[in-house]
C-alpha cells in the first residue's frame, strides 16, 4: 500500500544526529559515574528515576529504533505500533538491573548500530513504514528521531540532577530562572 511520506524527509543522516548518537553513551557514563544511588533511583514527578530513563534508552535502542528501521528495510510498508515504555521496563526486568551494566551495554551496542545505520543507502533511508500514531515514517526520519530522543532524555536527566542541587543554592537560585521552578518541584511536600 502506498504511503504518503513527507517530501522534506532527508535521504542522509545529519552530522548532528550522527555525532549525538555516537556520543550519548559516553555523555551518560561521564554524567552519572559516581552519582549516589539514592539520586539515581529517586523518581521525578512522572514517576521515572534516572536509572529508569537509562533503562528506557537501553530498551528502545532495539525495539523503537533498530527493529523499526530493520522492518522498514525488510518489509514493504510495515505497520509499526507504538510501545508502552513503562510496561516494557517492568516486563523486561530493567528495574532490577544495575545502572553501570545498562550503560556499559549501551556503550557497547551503539557503535555497531551507528555503523549499520551509516551504511544505509539513500534508497534504504527512503523506505517507508506506517506508524500507528505518527503516520508515514522512514529510516531517515527514525534516525533523526533517535538522536532527538537521546538528547531529550539527556536533558531530562540533567534537569533531575539540577533539581537536586537547587536546595543548596539558596539565594543564588535568583541567577537562574529555571532554578526556582526546579526548586519548587524538588521541595518536599508540606505535611498536613
Amino acid at each position: 500500500m502506498p504511503v504518503d511520506v513527507d517530501i522534506e524527509t532527508p535521504l542522509v543522516i545529519d552530522p548532528v544526529a550522527q555525532t549525538t548518537l555516537r556520543n550519548t553513551p559516553a555523555v551518560l557514563q561521564a554524567l552519572l559515574a559516581g552519582q549516589p544511588e539514592a539520586v539515581l533511583r529517586r523518581p521525578n514527578a512522572e514517576g521515572w528515576s534516572i536509572a529508569d530513563i537509562v533503562a528506557h534508552l537501553h530498551d528502545v535502542e532495539g525495539i523503537a529504533f533498530t527493529v523499526r528501521i530493520g522492518r522498514m528495510l525488510d518489509e514493504d510498508t510495515p505497520s509499526i505500533a507504538s510501545i508502552d515504555p513503562s510496561g516494557r521496563l517492568q516486563d523486561g526486568g530493567y528495574t532490577a538491573r544495575a545502572l553501570p551494566e545498562l550503560l556499559s551495554e549501551l556503550a557497547e551496542r551503539r557503535p555497531r548500530h551507528l555503523d549499520w545505520l551509516m551504511a544505509l543507502t539513500p534508497e534504504q533511508l527512503a523506505r517507508a513504514g506506517q506508524h500507528d500514531r505518527a503516520g508515514a515514517i522512514t529510516p531517515a526520519a527514525v534516525a533523526h528521531q533517535w538522536a532527538f530522543h537521546d538528547l531529550a532524555h539527556v536533558r531530562q536527566i540533567m534537569e533531575m540532577l539540577q533539581a537536586g542541587l537547587t536546595p543548596g543554592m539558596a539565594n543564588t537560585r535568583a541567577f537562574y530562572p529555571e532554578a526556582q521552578a526546579l526548586f519548587a518541584g524538588h521541595a518536599p511536600a508540606a505535611e498536613h
